[in-house]
């Protein structure tokens, strides 16, 4: 499939949608169109000074006659400059369309998640168990950068369920399950409601102020494409299932 032809989505994946769009999300949608098409050079701008402050840093700390504590500050921000030109990096490569792989490393792709998530998990004081179930390879046969779409748009959830809840924790559970790879996210939040169970997944459906509403929607469509499913196995529980590797 070519980064220009539509995902061939089931239909059954979106359902009826839950609101009608206003004005502002419109717009909002239409900002995030125009953000992936500037952020490729937005990113390489800011990752080429952050080499610079790097490198420069790096060259000062090795000067004769800097104090130990100086130099120490210096290796620091070398350090962050490092750090944060690898976390462009990954941000680039989630928004990019034609950098995907047809196989899934899940801990890989959760971990390059995880980075794009974690100053939020951070300033939420949110704390993240990354656990496998199951001993061998974890290989996914889903398009990669769906499948880091997928846990994010599910971290995201799961962040905004813990909001304000004292000793947040998001569980990421994954291993196989015959022949399916199937990964659960789970928090100790409020959780949903049962019976309302597919209205979660309508198009436009969202309790968060400024929020479209698609996420859910567009992760099972995602999961469907792939050949599996996304359910709520708990309330606190969504369950992602695809063909493994």
């Amino acid at each position: 499939m070519s980064p220009s032809e539509p995902l061939p989505v089931p239909s059954e994946a979106l359902g009826a949608p839950a609101r009608n769009l206003g004005a502002g999300d419109l717009v909002f949608a239409n900002r995030l169109i125009t953000l992936e098409l500037v952020l490729p050079n937005v990113t390489h701008e800011i990752n080429n000074a952050l080499q610079v402050i790097g490198g420069l840093g790096e060259i000062l700390a090795t000067k004769p006659g800097i104090s130990d504590d100086v130099a120490q500050k210096l290796q620091r921000i070398h350090g962050q400059s490092v750090r944060c030109s690898g976390l462009l990096r990954e941000l680039l490569a989630y928004a990019r369309r034609d950098e995907a792989s047809p196989v899934t490393d899940v801990p890989r792709s959760l971990d390059r998640a995880l980075n794009l998530r974690r100053y939020h998990l951070a300033r939420g004081r949110i704390t993240v168990h990354v656990e496998p179930v199951s001993e061998g390879a974890h290989l996914a046969k889903m398009d990669s950068q769906h499948f880091e779409q997928v846990v994010v748009n599910l971290l995201m959830n799961a962040e905004q369920a813990l909001a304000g809840r004292p000793e947040p924790v998001i569980r990421l559970a994954y291993g196989r399950d015959g022949s399916d790879l199937v990964l659960r996210v789970i928090d100790n939040g409020p959780g949903i409601d049962p019976t309302r169970e597919e209205e979660y997944f309508a198009p436009f459906m969202t309790t968060r102020a400024g929020a479209v509403g698609l996420g859910l929607t567009a992760s099972r469509a995602l999961a469907q494409v792939a050949g599996g499913s996304l359910r709520f196995s708990t309330p606190s529980t969504v369950e992602l299932r695809v063909p493994a590797k």
